[in-house]
């Protein structure tokens, strides 16, 4: 079945039936399922789940029960998961057996994973890959344009796409950033850089302590010298006229604009590195 954008409109509340008092599920109440016949969401954002934390969890469930049910849909042999693997897993560690679930019995696969994929992304503790590539999986899964997806989640566009901007670093920022030895913003200062240079980016960062803003700095820094050496390395064009026009324009655009021809004929070639470098170009431009 196929999920059409009117649906997708719907939000988490609309997916999950209740009755007045907030009780849930089919029949307005949570039930007592099997852990042994839930299995996990094959969309499952989050990938590491803190042992410490999980045990602290299962302590707690220990004492004071699982307070907040699971969310499962209905299979011929069991359930799947559709939110709340996180607290199945700390049930099986305080030794239960049975948990409580709202159980729907009305929600395909494709419904199921976009209710998954949204109540995972709106948890506050996915580390920031595990959420840039929930959003990944949210667009390319229902074709939404990033404005979309951030009106979904309840955030702002800005934010849906700097976070979509982590994948495109080097693997050793994406796996420093997932492990938490650097922050989001650290991983996106070093995204700007050419791919080559983001590892050698990252021992800095880490060896000097460097803070986000000081890692902006260091990567604009760094940029900067590399235009310079590459400019010192381009010949210049033949004819004088050219050549002068080439100057000024590189004293606006650095390495990032190149003159090829001659008086008689040629073309000025810009080149940008990110979605916000080409905005910025156009707008140059048309102004």
């Amino acid at each position: 079945m196929t999920v059409t954008r009117r649906a997708l409109g719907r939000g988490l509340e609309a997916l999950i039936p209740t009755l007045p008092g907030g009780a849930g599920g089919e029949a307005g109440l949570p039930q007592l399922i099997e852990l042994d016949q839930v299995r996990a969401s094959p969309e499952q954002t989050r990938r590491h789940f803190d042992l410490p934390a999980l045990t602290e969890l299962a302590e707690s469930i220990r004492e004071h029960g699982l307070l907040q049910p699971v969310l499962v849909r209905q299979l011929p042999d069991g359930y799947q998961l559709i939110a709340g693997e996180r607290r199945c897993r700390a049930a099986r560690l305080a030794g239960l057996e049975r948990v409580n679930a709202i159980v729907r019995r009305d929600c395909d696969g494709e419904s199921s994973l976009l209710l998954g994929l949204i109540e995972n992304l709106q948890r506050a503790d996915l580390n920031p890959i595990e959420e840039a590539r929930g959003i990944r999986r949210l667009i390319e899964h229902f074709g939404l344009t990033h404005e979309e997806a951030a009106r979904r989640l309840g955030k702002n566009r800005v934010t849906v796409s700097q976070a979509l901007r982590l994948l495109s670093a080097a693997p050793a920022v994406v796996s420093a950033t997932a492990a938490g030895a650097i922050t989001a913003g650290h991983g996106r200062a070093l995204a700007g850089l050419p791919l080559e240079q983001q590892e050698l980016g990252l021992r800095a960062v880490l060896a000097k302590r460097l803070s986000v803003r000081q890692a902006e700095r260091w990567a604009q820094e760094h940029q900067l010298a590399l235009r310079k050496s590459r400019l010192e390395r381009r010949p210049m064009p033949v004819e004088p006229e050219v050549a002068d026009a080439l100057t000024r324009l590189r004293a606006r655009w650095h390495d990032l604009v190149e003159v090829r021809g001659g008086l008689s004929g040629g073309e000025v070639v810009f080149t940008y590195r990110s979605q916000e470098g080409l905005e910025a170009l156009v707008q140059a431009l048309l102004s």
